[in-house]
């Protein structure tokens, strides 16, 4: 399998978004406190703790921080695919897991904080994952649009412009850089010397 191949990977992306987010969280010391109970363990605290730094925040910078941050590495799956579905679905993937994840840890392990903060995460949780899909869509649609624009100049700029016509149909006018033996536009017999007005 090639190297380009594995890179457009679902798993693979996911697990390269994954590096990003904790590379960049932990260089910025970003950091969502959570009230634990007494009876939670420390690996349970730890666990929790952890995956809240990659789903919330609790003011406004922490808040762009991390709609800047989600946006970036969204990035990736969209250069990559430039293709809408798989784009939006990939990250989308990557901000459920996570999130799926810290909600089931917390649940179990911190009821009460769970039972307290509930809607407030809920509802970060969906702006933010909103934003993702709206960013992911859009950006996927406008990177095509300019594909296909290239493309088209691409098209373009290798056609012979300027040259000479070859034939003209002596019926309808039509040009052409060849000598067919049929015009395409009305059909009439090109290749009798007698019918045809040549210019070459």
């Amino acid at each position: 399998m090639k190297i380009k191949t594995i890179f457009k990977t679902k798993i693979v992306l996911i697990i390269i978004q994954f590096l990003i987010l904790t590379l960049v969280i932990y260089s910025f010391n970003h950091f969502y406190q959570i009230t634990f109970e007494s009876e939670t363990t420390i690996e349970q605290r730890a666990i929790i703790q952890f995956l809240a730094n990659y789903v919330t925040f609790d003011d406004i910078n922490s808040m762009i921080f991390m709609y800047v941050l989600w946006m970036i590495v969204s990035l990736i799956p969209i250069t990559i695919y430039f293709d809408l579905k798989k784009a939006y679905s990939t990250n989308l993937s990557t901000f459920f897991l996570l999130n799926f994840f810290f909600y089931v840890f917390l649940y179990w392990h911190s009821r009460n904080f769970f039972d307290s903060h509930f809607p407030f995460f809920i509802i970060k949780t969906l702006l933010l994952g909103s934003t993702i899909v709206v960013f992911s869509i859009g950006l996927s649609i406008g990177l095509n649009q300019l594909k296909k624009h290239r493309k088209k100049q691409k098209q373009e700029q290798s056609t012979p412009t300027g040259e000479k016509s070859l034939m003209i149909c002596p019926k309808c006018g039509t040009e052409f850089q060849s000598i067919p033996m049929f015009c395409f536009n009305c059909n009439t017999k090109l290749t009798n010397g007698e019918d045809l007005n040549s210019e070459i």
